[in-house]
């Protein structure tokens, strides 16, 4: 019954990038059970967005003898009329250094316009959508909520219903409590370059190194998103802090902080405003202190007006994707309902 495909999508927006990053891009998505061109009504559209290190096809990965695939527990949901059919769809936000953010770089590449404008009106020539941001919505975890965040506040020409999942914020505490282990880690290479070689070289990075040099790999990626600089060697962007001290650099600090959602709530009340549905999930115990980022951000949002949900449940950062079906199902209601 599933029904999920694999499309190569070429992409002219990313064709050109510093990293060398493919252009040419792996797109799934999920059509339900009932799926037909010539259906009456439209199917609405969720765009899913992987976190960190991942790729949207991570989400479908067969979980085992003891759980049910994404997708087929989309399709049970909707042939039991729990929720209404729609179409997912799985984009491919990673680079060699680890994920694009979502965001425009001059060292990535435009990722955000690759995703919002290429990617969705692809989805609408290909398939039956609404063709109209009222009826699409996007939906992603840690990395993946931060886009998710970011393209309800600077393209809710494009989305209507926003779902973030632990998304990044509170840079103050995410981007500063790792600081002391990826100076660690660094130094243990030998450098910069040295250390982003052996993590690129190792079979199996994410397992076989620990966790301080996932961490370190992390918060160098970032620069390549947030504080680009072309003429800085491998990395290609500005750290926030010094690699001797840990003494946060004013410039780079400054730059990171502008794409907090915590400090872009405020530049972009009305994008917000407009949108039909905001919710906001974590865990209660994000080790990352997502949770408490995410407070702090339904309290800004509570403060200019903003129609907004929130919920914790029990446990850390990973181990939810179970909830995605939820989360999905949530969200296409809410579209629909107008």
């Amino acid at each position: 019954m599933t029904y999920v495909r694999a499309f190569e999508h070429e992409s002219r927006l990313l064709e050109h990038n510093p990293m060398g990053d493919p252009h040419v891009r792996k797109v799934h998505v999920y059509l339900p059970p009932d799926y037909s061109d010539r259906r009456k009504e439209p199917y609405p559209v969720v765009f899913l967005l992987a976190g960190w290190g991942g790729r949207g096809a991570t989400y479908l990965a067969d979980p085992g003898a003891f759980a049910t695939s994404l997708p087929e527990r989309l399709d049970r949901m909707i042939l039991e009329r729990q929720m209404p059919s729609c179409i997912v769809v799985f984009p491919d936000g990673s680079t060699r250094l680890g994920a694009s953010q979502y965001v425009n770089s001059p060292v990535n590449g435009p990722h955000l316009d690759y995703l919002c404008d290429e990617l969705v009106e692809w989805v609408d020539e290909r398939f039956h959508t609404h063709r109209s941001r009222d009826y699409r919505g996007v939906i992603g975890h840690s990395s993946g909520g931060f886009g998710a965040l970011v393209c309800g506040m600077l393209r809710s020409d494009r989305f209507s219903a926003i779902t973030s999942s632990a998304g990044d914020c509170w840079y103050e505490f995410l981007y500063t409590h790792t600081i002391p282990q990826t100076i660690e880690a660094v130094k243990a290479a030998g450098g910069v370059a040295p250390f982003v070689e052996a993590f690129l070289a190792s079979p199996n990075p994410l397992g076989l190194l620990g966790s301080r040099a996932v961490v370190a790999m992390l918060n160098l990626s970032m620069t390549s998103c947030f504080t680009p600089n072309l003429e800085v060697p491998v990395i290609r962007g500005d750290l926030w802090f010094d690699l001797e001290t840990g003494e946060l650099l004013d410039e780079p600090w400054r730059r990171l902080l502008a794409w907090d959602p915590l400090h872009m709530v405020d530049r972009h009340v009305s994008d917000l405003r407009s949108l039909r549905y905001l919710r906001l999930e974590s865990g209660s115990e994000d080790e990352y202190g997502l949770h408490l980022g995410h407070r702090q951000l339904a309290r800004k949002l509570e403060r200019h007006g903003i129609r907004h949900a929130i919920e914790e449940y029990p446990g850390k950062h990973s181990g939810h994707h179970h909830r995605m079906p939820g989360r999905i199902a949530a969200m296409v209601h809410a579209l629909l309902a107008g």
